[in-house]
């Protein structure tokens, strides 16, 4: 069974959560017993750092640095760079660049000579104080019939961005080579979209919700339930939360998660409670005997919704627009389904599960842009390209063929090759090799002449420093898709027996192992055909209660351990750790990430990826105070350390206050070798105030 019930004293009884004891007991609606609770919320975060998230517009760590470009010779492999008396030569024909004539610098551009170049990211490098501020609602009413529940929960959630935020405007560049243009429009053409999910063709996919920029309304639980005797049903939307893990989803696989309010920093003690999302299904529970029980549930696959670009808490870089194809293609008509069977004997107990399910991450790879713009002709190389496409395609420049590659022409994209490297190494992406699938899946690249570079970094930087040049910055175009996998799990864990009262005495343990044998992840390179392997995760919990004093309750304490075989926490593929910055300048974009002439691009982890949790909760007499701490530890350097505390000055008044503590570099002298890089940039002072009724 699971053991989170703290928190009967800790997190239920004390408000964590936000709901208490049912109001309403004893009225009648329709017939039914009417019974209701719910709860009124202000949450703000502040951050304590000075930077703000580096893949951000604001925080890129190449806004105001200049950083020298040397073009490639596309028709020696980009090994040569170029000369201002060289040609662009291909099935187009025959480019002098000497016939071009003398452009003036563009924006942000200096220190021409020739057709080498300086650019200086035009984007300001600014922090931000507020991290997070939502105004939420939440009412849970029930009907009863006698066998037959009508349970709901409505959620409402409004972020007031107007105030505080520090937010980037796509609108102040509008007039840089005329906008951003691909993606969906509420996107990219104002500030960040906080609280809005939107996919390809479809502004709201998900059924049971609305949400817009700044707001959210969505009913998490809405479900009919039926209990007769040892049998349980629930028809309707719902979440299903298996497993017994802090942090670590090992069997919870049945939904994923909406990380757009506070990403993984919520309370950590509070599990997965807020970000779980629930998905229309039917799910039955059987008793069936004392010993055995049985659960089964088939839902609607909805998938994880990450956090949108320029928001505080993304992790995807913002110099790219992501084309999630949940609708287009037709993903939201599939089902997850799958069954656990749980068994308890005396101290021990035991569970075995399979689910079919469509991964909720996805994958993600490049796209097509599908934008027809042409490169600017204020630059020497794109107006020596857009002459060369319009020889061999026709029209008046490249637009046609960009279009069929994953890049746009656009303000604030990606302008050099350290850029280009340092974002890949931070998103845990291989930057050579993702140069040389873009060039392998696309025939349009080839025909602007991007050849691949056989991980070369020198030939890459040449090629990225053409391109970037031509296209004064370019935009990056992603795909995101979802398969199907088979998740096989199997548990069991005990109860220690010992002196009564000892530290030994009642300790509950138990391991989770799962095996998928087919999943698909994220290529390091973004490349087509995605990357197919087994996964298998192993997980180990120990959780006691503890009374070391008369006069307080007891203390709940937790400890666990997790290994992951070829991808980490959240889903990515190990292969890309460990990257190490490419500067032949010498130019540290990231002063913690190694930089050199010869980086070490994405080495990965062979070991597997390996997790340690300590968690601790200690409630006051009378539960007026309560005291926590959880700590996500990386072996590979990273930790992520969340003190706490609660006060209930009455009690339908509840005050938390937790801190976020994130470091990259605990040990170790690479941060792209750990999970906590993803986050390093979140130190924050997270505050809760909530009144239940």
């Amino acid at each position: 069974m699971r053991r989170w019930g703290l928190i009967a004293a800790g997190i239920a009884a004390c408000g964590s959560g936000g709901v208490q004891a049912a109001g309403g007991a004893g009225s009648k609606f329709l017939g039914a017993d009417f019974s209701y609770n719910g709860f009124f919320r202000f949450e703000v975060a502040f951050s304590t750092d000075d930077r703000v998230q580096q893949v951000n517009q604001f925080g890129d760590l190449a806004n105001g640095v200049p950083i020298r470009r040397t073009p490639g010779n596309p028709a020696l492999g980009f090994a040569v760079p170029l000369q201002p008396t060289d040609a662009l030569i291909g099935p187009g024909g025959l480019i002098p660049l000497s016939g071009i004539g003398v452009l003036p610098p563009t924006r942000g551009v200096s220190n021409q000579v020739g057709v080498n170049d300086t650019i200086t990211r035009y984007v300001p490098l600014k922090n931000q104080l507020l991290n997070y501020h939502l105004l939420r609602f939440e009412l849970t009413p029930t009907l009863s019939w006698g066998d037959f529940s009508l349970i709901t929960r409505l959620r409402a959630v409004y972020d007031p961005d107007d105030l505080g935020y520090n937010d980037f405007d796509y609108r102040n560049y509008d007039d840089i080579n005329g906008g951003i243009q691909g993606g969906e429009s509420r996107q990219f053409h104002t500030t960040p979209d906080k609280l809005g999910y939107q996919v390809e063709g479809n502004k709201n996919p998900i059924f049971f919700e609305r949400s817009g920029r700044n707001y959210m309304v969505d009913l998490p639980a809405f479900f009919v339930q039926w209990n007769s005797g040892n049998t349980t049903v629930r028809v309707g939307n719902q979440t299903i939360a298996w497993g017994q893990l802090l942090f670590f989803r090992i069997m919870d696989t049945a939904n994923g998660l909406d990380l757009r309010r506070h990403l993984i920093l919520n309370r950590s003690l509070e599990e997965y409670a807020d970000a779980r999302a629930s998905a229309p299904g039917i799910r039955i529970t059987q008793q069936v005997t004392d010993q055995l029980s049985a659960d089964f549930f088939a839902q609607q696959f909805i998938p994880t919704v990450i956090n949108n670009l320029n928001t505080s808490y993304n992790v995807v870089a913002s110099q790219f627009t992501i084309h999630d194809r949940y609708d287009q293609s037709g993903y939201n008509k599939n089902v997850n389904y799958g069954i656990r069977f749980k068994a308890e004997f005396g101290n021990y107990n035991f569970q075995a599960m399979a689910t079919h399910r469509y991964n909720p991450l996805g994958a993600f790879r490049w796209g097509q842009s599908g934008v027809n713009k042409d490169l600017p002709n204020s630059n020497l190389l794109g107006a020596a390209f857009n002459r060369y496409c319009a020889l061999l395609v026709g029209g008046s420049g490249c637009g046609p063929l960009l279009a069929q590659t994953p890049f746009e022409v656009a303000p604030a994209g990606v302008f050099s090759a350290e850029e280009w490297f340092n974002l890949a190494g931070y998103m845990k992406l291989d930057g050579l090799d993702g140069l040389d699938s873009v060039v392998r899946d696309f025939d349009a690249a080839q025909m602007l002449l991007a050849r691949e570079v056989d991980r070369n970094p020198d030939a890459a930087a040449n090629e990225l420093s053409a391109f970037f040049q031509a296209g004064e910055g370019l935009r990056g175009h992603l795909d995101r898709h979802y398969f199907a996998e088979n998740v096989f799990g199997l548990g069991g864990g005990f109860v220690t027996e010992a002196e009564p009262g000892s530290i030994f005495d009642q300790i509950i343990m138990n391991l989770e192992t799962t095996y998928t044998p087919k999943r698909v992840f994220s290529a390091v390179d973004l490349g087509r055909d995605f990357d197919k392997r087994e996964e298998i995760q192993v997980g180990f919990v120990a959780e006691k209660y503890q009374r070391f004093s008369t006069e307080f309750p007891a203390t709940y304490m937790v400890f666990q351990y997790l290994w992951q075989k070829n991808s980490d926490l959240v889903g990515l593929l190990l292969d890309g750790y460990g990257s190490e910055n490419y500067s032949r300048q010498g130019i540290k974009l990231d002063p913690h990430v190694p930089t050199s002439a010869t980086p070490k691009i994405t080495p990965g982890l062979s070991a597997g990826a390996n997790y340690v949790v300590f968690g601790a909760v200690q409630p006051f007499p009378n539960y007026i105070y309560e005291l926590s701490f959880a700590t996500l530890v990386d072996v590979q350097g990273g930790i992520l350390f969340q003190p706490g505390v609660q006060w209930k000055p009455r009690g339908n008044l509840t005050v938390n206050m937790f801190y976020n503590f994130v470091h990259d570099n605990a040990w170790g002298n690479n941060p792209n070798k750990n999970l906590m890089h993803l986050i390093s940039q979140t130190n924050e002072l997270a505050i809760r105030l909530g009144y239940q009724f």
